[in-house]
């Protein structure tokens, strides 16, 4: 059985600098002024870490307050256009083709579920990971492994976008494709097995074929 294992911002949808903008705009509010490219470092980082790193420097609500908090900031700034049209037409594509696919993402659970269904692509899924459902999460294989035996699929393909998600992913031991989205350099990407500036059908079928 063939399985796609997405992750999901900058990946699947253009959230990326919306997470960027909507955490400065709350660090803002606490008098803490950082510079938009400040937060390209927490790019695939695990929401907690991010949390505890800014909680040490400001007061912040918990965690889930402020998860909810950028969500919000986020839901208010998105446009109609959130998600990658290249990932959009994939996940369409091999939904009808019945191969398995994963949305395996560092965001929290619940919070991921909610991006899903607000995008309307959570029915592309059949199964939906978020980093909380794991002890160690992303840059650890953990998440990949765990959404791997939950649908028993033996040929693998790990979609990222980051250098995180991309380390997960060849811990995990499968084959990674790394989408540059212009955020990261290739050097930075350059741990994937494949790097594209596209996703297409094609690729993917290319690489399902040489597994």
């Amino acid at each position: 059985m063939n399985g796609i294992y997405w992750d999901c911002d900058g990946t699947l949808m253009d959230t990326e600098k919306a997470f960027a903008y909507a955490w400065q705009e709350i660090l803002q509010s606490k008098n803490l002024e950082l510079p938009i490219e400040h937060f390209d470092q927490y790019i695939g980082v695990d929401d907690k870490i991010v949390h505890k790193k800014f909680s040490s420097e400001v007061d912040l609500p918990s965690f889930d307050e402020t998860m909810n908090l950028l969500s919000e900031i986020i839901l208010k700034n998105f446009g109609e256009k959130t998600m990658f049209d290249d990932a959009l037409e994939c996940l369409e594509y091999f939904f009808h083709y019945d191969w398995k696919q994963a949305c395996v993402s560092a965001s929290p659970q619940q919070h991921l579920e909610n991006k899903l269904k607000d995008t309307e692509i959570y029915q592309y899924f059949h199964h939906v990971i978020g980093g909380d459902s794991v002890e160690r999460n992303k840059p650890y294989p953990d998440i990949y492994l765990e959404s791997i035996n939950k649908l028993q699929t033996s040929k693998n393909i790990i979609i990222e976008d980051s250098p995180f998600g991309i380390e997960a992913g060849i811990e995990s031991g499968e084959f990674v494709i790394a989408i540059d989205r212009g955020v990261f350099t290739e050097e930075q990407l350059s741990k994937a097995n494949l790097i594209v500036k596209k996703i297409t059908p094609e690729i993917i079928l290319e690489v399902n074929e040489s597994l």
